[in-house]
């Protein structure tokens, strides 16, 4: 009919007869309205579209729900999307995460319990963004349940927290702390942020381009946070992450979950199978001084020490930003 298949609701229709001592009953029940797709891609709609019906009415039959499906109060949707969480990704929202959520979907920097509409939740596009509430939400479940599951069931990933409340909770923190939030400008990405000082005292925030699936797929969220680098005007790569927020030693919040040994360039190498010499990969980005060109960090490759040590020895510092921007780099 008219609508999407994600919002055409169906019911699966059970019916059974039983014969005891000459006595005959017929037994019938049907299930709650379901989405039937076709495509995986439709799969995140759906989704939408079973969370707004339970959310929004108690009958059970409603299969014409979506010909003009009402509002829901705001309370009854965070309640149901920190149960998403819980149920999906082993741990529920706190009070502040869903504060976030509440600022996304009304655009207030505080909120009551009004009311939302079905178009607001799944069909506008946020303010300024090619995608909606829902698909943004979704692409973050979707991130923790396959990358950093461990650490958000930990509880270190604040993931819903704005730029803004971002530097007021680190602006009076020790440098070098830091903390995680999903980008609110990529589908499915997390970034950190870290705090740090000029040499005239200013209070200076620094964040990475965000983490996404595919870059995530090749290197552990906790191995980047350990061995993440950032080169200096002198040229000199060290790792700035030392606090995860408030105050808590980066190796103590996420030491158990490093996949492999911290990488050192003055580590001796060994030769590993077939004779090869074993490498690993670091994430680095550039932070310029405001005399010199800007660099984007986004165009930096992974590098193994060994590979930028040699660099550093042999080449100068534009040769060696050559050689991080070449897709040969990491050979």
């Amino acid at each position: 009919g008219c609508h999407m298949v994600t919002e055409e609701l169906h019911s699966i229709t059970f019916e059974t007869q039983i014969c005891l001592y000459g006595l005959t009953i017929d037994l019938e029940t049907s299930s709650l309205p379901v989405v039937m797709i076709s495509n995986v891609s439709q799969l995140p709609n759906a989704w939408a579209s079973i969370i707004w019906y339970n959310v929004s009415t108690n009958d059970s039959q409603n299969l014409v729900f979506f010909n003009n499906p009402p509002s829901a109060t705001l309370s009854q949707l965070l309640e149901v999307l920190s149960w998403q969480f819980s149920s999906y990704v082993g741990r529920g929202l706190n009070s502040d995460q869903l504060n976030m959520l509440a600022e996304k979907l009304t655009v207030q920097s505080s909120y009551s319990d009004g009311h939302l509409t079905w178009a607001k939740f799944c069909k506008e596009h946020l303010p300024g963004k090619p995608f909606t509430f829902w698909t943004w939400l979704e692409a973050i479940l979707d991130l923790i349940k396959k990358h950093i599951l461990p650490l958000w069931i930990d509880g270190y990933v604040m993931g819903f927290v704005s730029k803004e409340k971002e530097r007021l909770l680190l602006k009076d923190k020790m440098p070098g702390t830091f903390l995680l939030r999903f980008s609110e400008s990529h589908l499915g990405g997390i970034t950190f942020t870290w705090v740090d000082h000029s040499e005239n005292g200013e209070v200076r925030f620094h964040s990475v381009e965000p983490y996404n699936k595919g870059r995530l797929s090749a290197l552990p969220f906790a191995d980047i946070l350990r061995d993440y680098k950032v080169i200096m005007a002198e040229n000199v790569p060290e790792n700035p992450l030392k606090y995860l927020y408030p105050d808590i030693p980066k190796d103590k919040a996420f030491g158990k979950h490093y996949s492999s040994q911290p990488c050192e360039v003055s580590r001796p190498t060994e030769r590993g199978d077939k004779g090869y010499v074993p490498s690993v990969f670091i994430p680095i980005s550039t932070i310029r001084s405001d005399s010199m060109e800007p660099h984007s960090p986004s165009d930096l490759l992974p590098m193994s020490p060994s590979v930028y040590a040699v660099l550093r020895e042999n080449l100068s510092p534009t040769t060696i930003e050559t050689a991080m921007k070449s897709p040969y780099s990491a050979e």
